[in-house]
């Protein structure tokens, strides 16, 4: 390309430099359609993602619910706490997510 280049600013036109022009025209032809390809490939066409329902499966329902019972079972048994214990079991809890 540098060659061409000096070429046609030396007015040195000659049947090389016309060649060689020709090739890099084919050149930027062939990249221009390859771009243009790619762009309309379906292919690459995006897709949002669909809201699906969270499924929660049956065993870790049972699992949690039985969770959330003795946790309230826990509660429940707390007036036999001294409130300073009781503060500890909050606490305790709390850092379970309960």
């Amino acid at each position: 390309m540098e060659q061409t280049e000096a070429d046609l600013v030396n007015k040195r036109l000659t049947e090389q430099t016309i060649t060689r022009q020709k090739e890099i025209m084919t050149r930027l032809l062939q990249a221009e359609k390859a771009a243009n390809e790619r762009d309309l490939d379906e292919k690459r066409e995006a897709n949002t993602a669909k809201d699906l329902p969270a499924r929660i499966p049956a065993a870790l329902q049972k699992y949690k619910q039985r969770q959330l019972q003795q946790t309230e079972t826990l509660r429940e048994s707390l007036p036999a706490f001294t409130p300073y214990y009781k503060k500890q079991v909050d606490a305790y809890l709390k850092k379970l997510g309960y």
